[in-house]
This record gives structure tokens, sequence and C-alpha cells, in this order.
């Protein structure tokens, strides 16, 4: 066993730690700032109207989405993009503000949750009850049926996940599959939006799992009491609450914004249709996280995918993609590094000792983001301002200064980076931290 360092000896280390990220900063020539402005996680999200309808633990707080709209001085007369939208807290925000905006988001999922956070229609809400009710009767009336008796009386099939049942016990497969196909019924058509959030939100915590932070892992002897009824019913309650909240304030949101599909490391000009004033927006971290395998439940629950291979292909084209055939092709050869911007790769020369995989993975991150940044120049305006809130984290070991590597790759393709600011360490012992990078072109 290793030498135990005392606690001193561990505060010391931890902040040289402390040190060398903000030094480091500093002495890449980088305008560096601290700023406290309270919890910027997911959580705060979970206590504010329309945010909460959707969980992604590893999303920003719409009051950081505020703090950055107000420094940046946006007016309604702006377009924001959030190229990277994830669960929609930037597009959420600005349509609560009546600032014209768009989202892209390339994981199917989330892009469904996001687009349709944005549809505030308080007409037919009375259905909400019509189809709780009728979910309530199916569900008793079904209650001692067989599973292939309730796929045959639905003409449907079970969702296409490997191990179904280690994901929902049987009873709790029964009722999900109930509410689910009782949902496309075409009475309940104009609320079918507030119906499916409900569910996709339900059958994820119905599930056989633990929420950890940002990952789910397997619960297989839990004794929750698990009610389906109960959660959407929940669900349910939430959505109109908030939709009755917000219909009383003074704008209009009838379409107004939107959350498109699509992968914003390609040709932004075909997803984006008019000059972009404002970036707000929180790509993925170098941190080997799947936002496309920790959203499979619901991805194949909701019947987004076909076959169980799509999951692996669409992480295989995300940033950062992790899982399945994405690591199965990085850990093979050491991947090819344009020369241009390998001097920028400061992780590269130990990290590709270190593990191959680590340096691989770690390389089409940036490679990818290189090529957002590079697509983004076509799209800005005259007075186009960004902020992008980004982590760094270590790889086998090494450090990652995401920070610091990303505002070189902007200032490499012409944007000004005004400043990098730190708004919070993330996580314990690691050190890890919460960045904004503020560019200008």
């Amino acid at each position: 066993m290793g030498k135990q360092l005392s606690f001193f000896e561990l505060e010391s280390h931890y902040n040289n730690q402390i040190g060398s990220f903000s030094e480091n900063i500093i002495k890449s020539g980088f305008n560096y700032q601290e700023i406290d402005i309270g919890d910027i996680t997911f959580k705060a999200g979970q206590l504010e109207s329309i945010h909460r309808w959707y969980r992604l633990t590893p999303s920003y707080s719409p009051g950081l989405v505020r703090f950055l709209i107000e420094q940046l001085k946006v007016t309604q007369n702006d377009f924001i993009l959030d190229p990277f939208s994830g669960r929609g807290t930037t597009i959420i925000e600005c349509q609560k503000k009546g600032i014209k905006s768009q989202g892209i988001e390339i994981n199917p999922l989330l892009q469904i949750v996001g687009q349709q956070s944005l549809l505030w229609d308080t007409n037919n809400l009375s259905l909400i009850d019509v189809y709780l009710q009728e979910i309530h009767h199916l569900i008793e009336k079904y209650k001692n049926f067989s599973l292939e008796k309730i796929l045959e009386r639905f003409q449907t099939r079970v969702p296409i996940i490997h191990n179904v049942f280690r994901w929902w016990k049987l009873p709790v497969l029964k009722n999900l599959i109930i509410a689910r196909e009782t949902l496309i019924k075409k009475e309940y058509f104009s609320i079918y939006p507030y119906l499916w959030l409900a569910l996709n939100k339900a059958c994820l915590d119905c599930a056989n799992i633990h929420r950890n932070h940002p990952t789910i892992t397997f619960d297989d002897h839990h004794q929750r009491q698990i009610d389906v009824y109960f959660e959407i019913h929940n669900n349910l309650t939430i959505i109109r609450n908030d939709l009755q909240f917000i219909s009383k304030t003074e704008l209009n949101f009838s379409q107004l914004n939107s959350i498109i599909l699509g992968d914003s490391t390609y040709n932004l000009q075909e997803e984006v249709h008019r000059s972009v004033d404002f970036v707000i927006t929180s790509p993925p971290y170098p941190n080997r996280y799947s936002y496309v395998h920790q959203t499979r439940p619901q991805l194949h629950f909701m019947e987004i995918l076909e076959n169980i291979t799509q999951a692996t292909e669409i992480d295989l084209k995300a940033i950062g993609g992790t899982w399945g055939r994405a690591t199965s092709i990085l850990q093979k050869d050491l991947i090819f590094v344009p020369e241009e911007i390998k001097p920028y790769l400061s992780y590269y020369p130990e990290l590709k000792e270190q593990n191959l995989l680590m340096c691989n993975y770690a390389t089409k991150y940036f490679i990818d983001l290189w090529r957002h940044i590079k697509s983004l120049k076509a799209v800005v305006s005259s007075k186009f301002q960004g902020v992008y809130v980004v982590g760094n984290s270590r790889l086998a070991n090494v450090e990652i200064f995401t920070e610091v590597i990303l505002s070189q790759l902007f200032q490499h393709e012409g944007f000004e980076v005004e400043k990098i600011m730190s708004f919070r360490k993330r996580g314990g012992k690691k050190r890890l931290y919460e960045t904004a990078i503020w560019i200008k072109f």
C-alpha cells in the first residue's frame, strides 16, 4: 500500500492543485476571474417551473442562464443559440424572457424533451384528468393479466433494451406499457406532449436504478414500492400547475423558440437560418460521461429508437461519445491529430504514453469542438458574443485543462477570448472546476 497522507499533507496537495488550475489559465495569457453565484447545478432547476419536467443531472441551472443573459446585456431583439442544448435549460429560460432562441441537440430523447417543454398551451388541460382516470381503470382491469396478454391487447412489444426485466419489475413494466399505449389515443392528441413528458420521467423514476450524479446504476435488490400511476399523476400535476402559472405572465409564448435534432460540429448554416448574436451553452465535458448511454431506458421505452444498435451509433457521433462502438474504435490506434491544433493539446505527449484509449478520447473531443468552432464562424453576427461553460478533468491521472485548450482553439479561429471565469468546484477530492469561456468575434 502507498503512504497514507496526513490531513495537512492532503490540504497542501489540494491547495497546490487549485493553484495549478488558476495558474495554468493565467500563464496561458487569459484573463482569469472567480465568482460565486450559488448553486449552478441541475438541482436548482428542479425547483423551477418547466425546468423541473425533466431531470438531467449534468445540466446547469436556470439561474446561471439568467446571470449570463444579464451580463451579456441580451435584449428581446437578439437571437441566442445553444448548440449543445441538452435538457433545454437555455432555450426554456429565453422563452420565459421573450428572447428568440434556438437549440440544437444530437440526442433524440433530449431533443424531444426540450422541444415539448416549450409548448405552453393551457387549452384542454381538463383532459389530463380523463387520461388519469382511464389509465387508473385499465391498470386495475388488467392487473391479473400476463405481460403477453397485455402486449397482445395493445398490439405492442416490450422495450428492445437489453435485459429489460432488470430495468423494470414485471408489474411495473405492465403498467408503464398501459400508460404508454393509452396516451397515443386520438382523444388525447391536444395534450400529448404533456402526457409524453410525464410518462418519460416516470419510466426512469420507476426503474430498478440508483440516480447517481451524473450516472445511473442498477439497484437489483431494492424494496421500493413502485406505483406507476402515482408517479404519472404527480408529474402531470406539476406540469399542469406550471402551465397555469406561466399563462398568467404577459408574454406571448406561442411558437417562439425551438430545439431541433442536429449535429453542431458540422455545417451550422444548415441548422441555423439567421445570424447568431449570442451563444450560451455547455458542451459535454471530457469526463467519459455519455448522455446517450444514460438515456437508454427512455430512448427504448418511449420507442424513439427502432433497434438496439442505434443508441451506440448516436454516441459514436456525439462529442465525448465513449460507449459501445465509440470505445471499441478509439482503443485501436492513436488517432490522427491535425498539425495546426496539436500544439494546444497539452495533455497529448503524456497521455498517449499512459493510456491510448483515454488519449484518443480526449483528442476526438477537442477535434469535434474545433470543428464546431470553425462552423460557428459562418453564422455569427457582427455583435456576436458567447459563453461556453465547460469543466476540466483528469484522464489516467493526466490533467485535461479543457478551459485553456478550448480558449486556444477559439483564438486560433479568430475569436477573442475576453476572460475565463471560474464558478465552482465540482466533486470532492479530485478538484474539478466549472468555468465559463467568454468570447467575441
